[in-house]
């Protein structure tokens, strides 16, 4: 083993194959609270994104397919160590993440065709917002139960707005595009890591995700911002669009998107098997999510469709 790669989440470690092959290897073990069903959908979605040439790390030729049971007993998945780092905020790192989503959205949604994928909670915004919404009541308490009102009723609003549009087509989601799962090497190509959430959906969720990551976040950090990150958010974009640009119906829902991606990570970026901050600035950081998902705050409204 060269060196441990991740000490919470799924253990990955950084291994060199004995043998004449030299190349390294990342092996990551299955998660307890997985099923083996589940960590083979994993294994599969991984392995025909790689087959379809898409921007995910390379799987290594010589290894038996994924996933490998190993003399523990325990299930493996391994792929190809590709040196790199995690896109900052500068214009053109941004730009890069944002092209590389989009060559993630162009992959043939039959890319998944016949793999079934088992997800734990709802994966669409909107579902998974108001699927967490009942446990930031529990956070917010008595004291902050208008502000969940206010992002309970902000989310209805952003649905029904989005229901009036034409239905965006489907394609393959990355489901957690942030910052830290993109890579950019040393090759000078961006890659998608930590593919467990992928689903299929419209890109403008996996998009929108992307825009509040870098846009309405603290980097480095839990909680919001006061107002948004226009320049980060725009090259973002710009780097999605110079691949593939938004349609006439994406551009007009991408603001319903953003308000869901907001709405839901208002839990996701403050919890984590328990809240990251005192439950006593919870209420200020749901007013940092309303200002930020104000219609004349939003700076979707100013970016043109390809």
């Amino acid at each position: 083993m060269e060196r441990h790669l991740r000490s919470g989440g799924e253990p990955t470690w950084l291994v060199r194959p004995a043998g004449p092959a030299s190349e390294l290897l990342v092996v990551k073990k299955k998660r307890d609270y997985l099923s083996e069903s589940e960590f083979l959908a994993h294994c599969a979605v991984h392995r025909r994104l790689a087959d379809a040439g898409g921007p995910v790390p390379a799987l290594p030729g010589e290894v038996p397919s994924n996933p490998v049971r190993g003399a523990d007993g325990a299930l493996y998945e391994m792929w190809e160590w590709t040196p790199g780092r995690t896109p900052g905020l500068a214009a053109p790192d941004l730009r890069d993440l944002g092209a590389a989503l989009a060559e993630f959205h162009l992959l043939a949604a039959s890319a998944l065709d016949g793999v079934e994928l088992q997800h734990q909670e709802p994966h669409d915004r909107f579902d998974k917002a108001r699927f967490h919404l009942p446990l930031l009541a529990e956070g917010l308490a008595a004291r902050g139960a208008d502000r969940h009102r206010a992002l309970t009723a902000e989310l209805a609003d952003a649905r029904q707005r989005a229901r009036t549009s034409e239905a965006p087509p489907d394609v393959v989601l990355h489901g957690d595009p942030c910052p830290g799962n993109v890579l950019l090497t040393r090759a000078g190509r961006a890659v998608l890591v930590d593919l467990d959430d992928v689903h299929r959906g419209p890109a403008v969720s996996d998009l929108a995700w992307s825009l509040i990551s870098v846009g309405a976040v603290v980097p480095e950090g839990d909680g919001f911002r006061e107002s948004w990150d226009r320049p980060a958010f725009e090259a973002v974009l710009e780097g999605y669009q110079s691949r593939r640009p938004l349609s006439r119906t994406e551009h007009e829902v991408l603001p319903c998107w953003i308000v869901a991606s907001l709405c839901c990570a208002a839990t996701d970026q403050l919890y984590d098997y328990g809240w990251k901050i005192s439950t006593e600035d919870l209420p200020a950081e749901c007013d940092k999510v309303l200002a930020l998902a104000e219609p004349d705050n939003l700076p979707a409204r100013s970016v043109h469709f390809g």
